[in-house]
């Protein structure tokens, strides 16, 4: 799926997403990674949902964003509630969804120039 071309003023926009591959600039990525506005950690080492503990999370938070973003694969999966402390200590504020639509959101928030974490699992 290709994302509308938008005049947004950072190094991370995500420009198309398919199952098992995401593209950002003229890169493609086929492993799980963390993107920011200025930041792009590749790879991110979770590689499944069920494996994301409050230690991940919490080097999350320490990126002091806005949101976080937690792309859970290509369908909607849910960590168990209690993991998500360390969020919800910082202030941070938190989405889990499909890995498609996290791309998608990624990119509303950052035209918004909101300071948003996605942390996409594919």
């Amino acid at each position: 799926m290709k994302f509308a071309q938008e005049h947004i003023n950072s190094r991370y926009l995500i420009e198309a997403y398919e199952a098992g591959c995401i593209r950002i600039g003229n890169t493609e990525f086929r492993h799980s990674l963390l993107l920011m506005p200025e930041k792009l950690r590749d790879p991110w080492e979770l590689q499944d949902l069920q494996d994301l503990s409050e230690q991940h999370l919490s080097q999350l938070a320490a990126h002091q964003p806005d949101i976080i973003l937690l792309g859970s694969g290509k369908t909607q999966l849910f960590p168990h509630p209690s993991i998500f402390a360390p969020l919800m200590q910082a202030g941070i504020g938190y989405e889990v969804m499909p890995t498609p639509s996290a791309c998608r959101t990624y990119n509303i928030l950052l035209a918004e120039d909101r300071r948003v974490l996605a942390a996409l699992i594919l």
